[in-house]
């Protein structure tokens, strides 16, 4: 039976792997280890592919057809949560892009512009949100559905 304290001293967190790699407890190998993992979690894992402008992701949505979906519509597209989907792309099982979010993906000049095409008696309900900080992230399905088939056969 577990203790509930063992769950607790496991490490879980960024900052505690940090503090250990700066420690001068561990072995070079073993720092070389923690630091690798961490860079790692910190990049998205190896399934993870970094695009660096709007014209690689416009490549990206063009090879893949546009079926490109958020982790918690993929999930919900397959059946899994959102959580094993980061898993499945850390472990370098599915594909997934991600983009930084330091400029704006979708302006507000790009959002007036699409709103011209909805009927008008619709504009009024929908309004211009920035981006928050952070990244995008896009789950490639093709790759998510093969991985998923794939399990069932086995």
């Amino acid at each position: 039976m577990k203790n509930k304290d063992d769950e607790t001293t496991k490490i879980s967190s960024f900052e505690v792997i940090k503090d250990l790699i700066k420690s001068g407890t561990l072995s070079k190998k073993e720092k070389k280890r923690l630091q690798k993992e961490l860079e790692q979690a910190e990049e998205g894992g190896t399934g993870t592919i970094w695009l660096k402008s709007r014209e690689e992701y416009d490549e990206i949505v063009e090879r893949c057809e546009g079926y490109l979906l958020s982790p918690g519509g993929a999930s919900g597209r397959v059946g899994i949560t959102r959580a094993r989907v980061h898993q499945l792309e850390a472990e370098g099982k599915i594909r997934v892009y991600r983009m930084k979010a330091d400029e704006p993906f979708y302006t507000e000049e790009d959002f007036k512009e699409e709103v011209k095409e909805l009927p008008f008696w619709i504009r009024p309900f929908i309004k211009f949100q920035p981006p928050k900080a952070g990244c995008y992230v896009f789950v490639d399905m093709k790759t998510l559905e093969a991985y998923m088939k794939n399990r069932e056969k086995e």
